[in-house]
């Protein structure tokens, strides 16, 4: 597309200072919400009307489209007022069932001073076990743009669901809500699980009003799928929302109270937000963060990591662990790298069932220096609770200039509480307040309330909008990128500092910014004490760009277990792309188990996306299992790759990252321990090293700089054998966009344009180096990369990114993001380039690090920065293939293939593989964490010829005859043998005594000797060994499997002389 030449267009992004009320206003909308059945979620309710105006004005109350008051006060600082719109389901404050899901004119409230007076509304609702508040919001309520807020709801009671109410301000006001969970079903009328539609618009008149409920029981879809979606009008609405009851505590049926409020619309959001902790514990005190826009990192406690990002419409729980203690009043600082909305969920006391919600303010040095007052804090519609306040101030006004006032008197105060990660900002926590609290101070403070009474909580939040910054951005020059410039009109401020996706751009200080980078952007404006954050700008393409992201949820698994592979594909062009389809096959070892699209439809292995819009975002996750894998191979590398069509040319201008490489942890034995941890894979009873011909522990290798001076090769400082281990797939280092030379024993590295590393991923800004693992390898194992920096003399700091690759960059595994590298004046430092504990690799592998380099930071006036040593760390065993058949010892139970399993021959024992599947002992062994056999001994492997290899990795064989013995003919008492000539190293002669049926062993002795070699002596043999059989058993001392048995030989016994007279003949001795 062409570039759209329009003049000038003008964005009104909140910055100037506007005097805008929000709190405490002249003017404020009570939407009507819906609670579950039997009021259980509040039945007395009261407004109450309080003011910091000391002479006496008035306030009109209207109901629905009325343009009559119902009620009318007259309040002034001392004079308080309340307005009962009556009990339960009054149809004012909360509605019957027939007026949810539809449009009603007699519900809802406004209340207005005429004169313009300001004064604060809070609703307080009480019933026999909850309670709740919310506190009008006055003007700054009042937008076009929401996202429904409030706490995943876990409830398991008839009596607990979530709502939301929307009131309209003008006439023929369009109302759209969508972005929830398709499976949520809402309340129309008597029907809970009425509106099933995807998306629902209403057309509102002035003072008509709207109410969605998602109850609990209609759809699981309804505990959070309602949380983040969008209300957006053409006109000015208010809304409310919440829990009406709500459970915080998931499986926790005990968990339930009433939690609502008013947030303001998305323009009046901000980035910074301070949490002051309530009475409960961990499970019922936390923030939830709802993004505005995509890619909203969130930040805590000044971490310069995010715990989470999250996109349009998510939320994220951060955990009540992040608070600075677990005693009431500790504090949480959370900062988003765009505007959202922040909700608290805090309770009275320590009991779960206390809870409340609190739309929190964000951060600015404009908020006003008083709130007077918080009416009779310890009344929540004629319950009275135990009630307190938190006070948030800025660390510039010291305590005591701090004054609380309530119904006794001045408060005595506990001391302040700093904030961790803002040192702008401290917290003061004040139980036990009675009557109309006051807090005045002389600098900026937001004061929340707190409350309990046993079953019951509630909470409120009483400032944060009254002055809001306000930053008037203008885009000059074309509508989309490249020809646009940002410019800051109107007031002059003292400082800029522009920002692209959450980061400072550097030298992007003045009123004007020339973008060229798709994205979003906002400016930080500085005057006087205080700076102030512009809303954020999104800047498009004039050409066609769809950006695909991919990630997975994690690197490594085993075999049968899932990965979820997540696809974002975003339009950075200006105008729509259509008939978008994103096309990802899974990979050979990988299942399909579930997918899950934001829009379209799958069809595998196609994301029909359809359309997509300038700036819209869209997700599928995608489940897979790894299958199991019996080669003998110790991890498997799998790429998952996804590729995008559409009707237009993509103009790839945005960088894509559509692969993702992960691990599989393959487990032969299938024991349950992965072969990486696995130090005996075949269960054998042998440990693979012990199979293998070789070992290195720790050993390392890499490339070295410091002799020659310049001279850059592959080296080795640990094992001479490591250079044939891993072999140098380069024979110099590998530069990308970045000029090298070697001045002297470091390299220089010049020209680093690159300032984020999506920058330097686009520029291929990065130094490459590569090896190839052998392919005899045992579990290789990386441990560490390090990176060597000598700067004896120059050289700036910079960034960097390290990935490692076993596919060429197909796909990688990210080992470290974002490492500062700057000099320490004189000394030779190492850079750790490796988050992981370890990364298993495979044998006959090439992997190769990329290093990617930007943010240079000239901090030493060179243009040009160095490194020295790359090196790798590593741990492996060099299999052994003891049979010549490709598959290493370590992965086979007869691994030199001669018949008999590796555990009879290393033990020496026929009996070691329990005679059933070769694995030590009989049947399936039982395993220790390291994959070790729990009977087995391992032994030094038995070598019973002495020759230095183990019987289990030489072939062996049973014994050969070359003269097996043969019958035999003696007289009585006349010694007779038996010889067998073979190659065996033992023998055992047996005896059978009935015909050769049966056979067993003799031993020397007055009848036999020799009964142990091959040859056996009988001794005067009787008449009774006539007809004998004798055999020998021979073995082998290096093959235990098996024998050789001679054929029997037979023994025939008898008498010398015979004498014949007449019919009986004799022998006769002559002698």
């Amino acid at each position: 597309m062409g570039i759209k030449n329009i003049g000038l267009l003008i964005l009104f992004l909140m910055v100037g200072i506007i005097k805008g009320h929000a709190q405490l206003s002249d003017l404020h909308y009570l939407p009507p919400l819906k609670q579950g059945s039997n009021n259980g979620s509040v039945q007395q309710q009261r407004i109450y009307l309080s003011t910091p105006e000391t002479s006496a004005f008035t306030v009109n109350a209207y109901v629905g489209t009325s343009t009559t008051p119902v009620a009318s006060f007259s309040i002034s600082n001392i004079s308080p007022a309340t307005y009962n719109p009556g009990n339960g389901d009054n149809g004012i404050t909360m509605v019957q069932n027939n007026d949810t899901g539809v449009i009603i004119s007699t519900a809802g409230l406004r209340f207005e001073a005429p004169s313009g007076q300001r004064f604060y509304a809070n609703y307080r609702g009480s019933s026999n076990a909850q309670s709740t508040s919310l506190t009008a919001k006055g003007r700054q309520a009042l937008g076009t743009s929401f996202k429904w807020g409030g706490v995943p709801n876990y409830g398991t009671t008839n009596e607990q669901g979530t709502s939301l109410g929307i009131m309209a301000t003008e006439d023929n006001t369009t109302v759209d809500i969508f972005g929830y969970d398709p499976n949520c079903e809402f309340r129309l009328g008597n029907d809970r699980d009425g509106l099933l539609d995807d998306t629902i618009q209403v057309v509102l008149n002035a003072g008509q009003s709207f109410v969605l409920e998602a109850h609990i029981d209609e759809s699981s879809a309804n505990i959070d799928g309602w949380l983040g979606a969008s209300i957006q009008s053409d006109k000015p609405i208010a809304i409310s929302n919440g829990g009406l009851n709500y459970a915080a505590v998931n499986g926790s049926g005990g968990s339930r109270d009433a939690g609502i409020d008013q947030p303001v619309p998305e323009d009046n959001l901000g980035k910074d937000y301070i949490f002051v902790r309530g009475g409960g514990q961990n499970s019922t005190e936390f923030p939830i963060i709802i993004a505005t826009q995509n890619n909203t990192q969130i930040f805590v406690n000044g971490n310069a990591t995010p715990m989470a990002t999250i996109n349009e419409g998510d939320y994220f729980i951060v955990p009540g662990t992040n608070y600075s203690s677990t005693s009431p009043g500790a504090n949480m600082y959370v900062r988003t790298s765009k505007d959202a909305y922040a909700y608290q969920n805090l309770a009275g006391t320590n009991g779960i069932q206390t809870v409340g919600l609190n739309f929190v303010a964000p951060l600015n040095c404009l908020i006003p220096d008083r709130v007077d007052n918080i009416p009779d804090i310890t009344d929540a519609a004629g319950t009275t609770l135990t009630g307190g306040i938190t006070i948030i101030a800025s660390t510039t006004t010291p305590d005591a200039n701090i004054i609380v006032t309530d119904g006794n008197g001045v408060v005595t105060k506990p001391a302040s509480l700093s904030v961790a990660g803002n040192p702008d900002w401290k917290t003061f926590y004040i139980p036990n307040l009675t009557g109309n609290v006051d807090v005045q101070s002389t600098g900026p403070i937001a004061v929340g309330f707190f409350g309990g009474n046993g079953n019951r909580g509630i909470a409120g939040y009483f400032s944060g909008f009254d002055v809001a910054p306000n930053v008037n951005l203008q885009i000059t020059g074309t509508q989309c990128l490249p020809g646009s410039n940002l410019v800051v009109v109107g007031e002059v401020f003292d400082a800029y500092q522009w920002f692209f996706d959450g980061n400072p751009i550097a030298g992007a200080n003045s009123d004007t910014y020339s973008p060229t980078v798709a994205g979003d952007y906002y400016v930080r404006v500085t005057k006087g004490p205080c700076t102030y954050d512009s809303n954020n700008l999104q800047a498009y393409y004039c050409d066609p760009d769809i950006q695909l992201i991919k990630t997975a949820n994690q690197t490594a698994i085993n075999e049968g277990q899932n990965v979820t592979f997540t696809i974002t594909a975003q339009n950075y062009g200006v105008d729509p792309a259509t008939n978008l389809v994103v096309t990802d096959v899974l990979p050979t070892g990988l299942s399909l188990v579930a997918v899950s699209t934001s829009t379209g439809s799958w069809t595998s292995p196609n994301w029909n996306v359809g359309t997509l819009n300038s700036g819209q975002l869209e997700t599928i996750t995608i489940t897979a299992t790894a299958d199991f894998n019996t080669l003998p191979n110790q991890i498997s590398h799998l790429a998952n790759i996804a590729t995008n069509s559409q009707d237009q040319v993509d103009s790839n201008l945005s960088l894509d990252r559509p692969s993702v490489s992960i691990i599989v942890n393959n487990d032969f034995d299938a024991d349950g321990i992965v072969d990486v941890v696995d130090l005996d894979d075949d269960n054998d009873g042998i440990l693979d090293c012990t199979e293998s011909n070789a070992t290195i522990t720790n050993g390392t290798f890499g490339w070295y700089l410091n002799t020659p001076s310049g001279t850059l090769a592959m080296d080795n400082t640990s094992n001479p054998e490591l250079n044939s281990w891993f072999l140098s797939s380069t024979s110099n280092l590998s530069y990308s966009g970045i000029t090298a030379s070697t001045p002297f024993s470091a390299v220089q590295i010049d020209n680093m344009p690159s300032t984020s590393l999506e920058e330097a991923l686009y520029n291929n800004d990065y130094i490459e180096v590569s090896f190839t693992t052998a392919d005899n390898l045992s579990n290789p194992i990386l441990h560490d990369i390090n990176w060597g920096w000598y700067q004896p003399s120059g050289g700036d700091s910079y960034t960097m990114s390290a990935f490692l690759s076993a596919d060429g960059f197909i796909s990688s595994i990210l080992t470290k993001e974002d490492l500062v590298i700057t000099n320490n004046a004189t000394t030779y430092q190492v850079f750790d380039l490796m988050d992981q504990t370890f990364i298993p690799l495979s044998p006959d592998t090439t992997y190769t690090l990329r290093v990617y380099v930007y943010n240079q930071i000239d901090d030493d006036g060179a243009n040009y920065s160095f490194f020295d040593d790359i090196n790798f760390t590593i741990s492996s065993c060099r299999g052994m293939d003891s049979d010549s058949d490709s598959v290493i010892d370590s992965y086979e139970l007869d691994s030199d293939n001669d018949g008999c399993s590796d555990s009879n021959e290393a033990y020496n024992n026929i009996n070691a593989d329990g005679g059933d599947d070769m694995v030590y002992g009989y049947g399936v062994p039982a395993v220790n964490a390291n994959g070790t056999v729990v009977a087995a001994a391992y032994p030094t492997p038995a070598d019973m010829d002495t020759n230095g290899t183990p019987e289990f990795q030489e072939a062996g064989t049973v014994p050969t005859i070359t003269v097996a013995p043969v019958n035999s003919h003696t007289f009585v008492n006349t010694d007779d043998t038996f010889s067998s000539t073979d190659d065996g190293d033992t023998h055992q002669w047996q005896v059978s005594t009935d015909g050769g049926t049966t056979f067993s062993n003799i031993a020397d002795g007055p009848e036999y000797s020799g009964t142990t070699t091959n040859t056996l002596t009988i001794i005067a043999p009787e008449v009774d060994k006539n007809g004998h059989q004798y055999r020998v058993i021979i073995t082998s001392n290096t093959f235990v499997c098996g024998n050789t048995i001679t054929a029997p030989a037979v023994l025939t016994v008898g008498p010398r002389t015979v004498i014949t007279n007449r019919r009986i003949t004799y022998r006769i001795n002559k002698n």
